[in-house]
């Protein structure tokens, strides 16, 4: 639930960024979606680390690799699944904020969320389990 709620605020940015830069600033959704996609995943970031898999100290430098490598695959992943929608269907660019929607959100459930649970939850069990404690059960717990 935490990870969702951390993803509805990235959602949110990207959307802000989509929307404003489109209707305010007369960008194209194709060439909007880019800044946009940016700034979502940036806060995606933050959110997943500190607030969805609680994180605590400052982004190591393991966690930056693993999650911009993961961040970048749906970056792509969304970026050509939306292209593809508002390129084979052109009827839905006028509804392109909820074409964004409807591919973010599949893209989360079945790429990212999953293995974000490799990039901030995964190694700490190990690490704890290798240097001999027992894993920090709120760390691991399911966001």
């Amino acid at each position: 639930m935490r990870s969702a709620v951390a993803g509805l605020g990235a959602t949110l940015a990207d959307l802000a960024i989509l929307t404003g830069l489109t209707e305010l600033a007369s960008v194209s959704p194709r060439v909007a979606s880019v800044p946009a996609l940016v700034t979502g995943g940036l806060v995606m970031f933050f959110g997943q680390k500190y607030f969805a898999f609680r994180r605590a100290g400052a982004p190591r430098t393991r966690e930056l690799v693993e999650f911009a490598a993961v961040q970048a695959g749906g970056l792509v992943v969304t970026g050509l699944l939306y292209e593809s929608a508002l390129r084979f269907v052109p009827s839905l660019t006028d509804h392109y904020v909820v074409v964004r929607l409807v591919v973010t959100n599949l893209v989360w459930l079945g790429y990212s969320f999953p293995l974000w649970h490799v990039v901030f939850r995964e190694r700490a069990a190990r690490t704890a389990l290798a240097q001999g404690s027992q894993p920090d059960t709120q760390s691991t717990s399911d966001p």
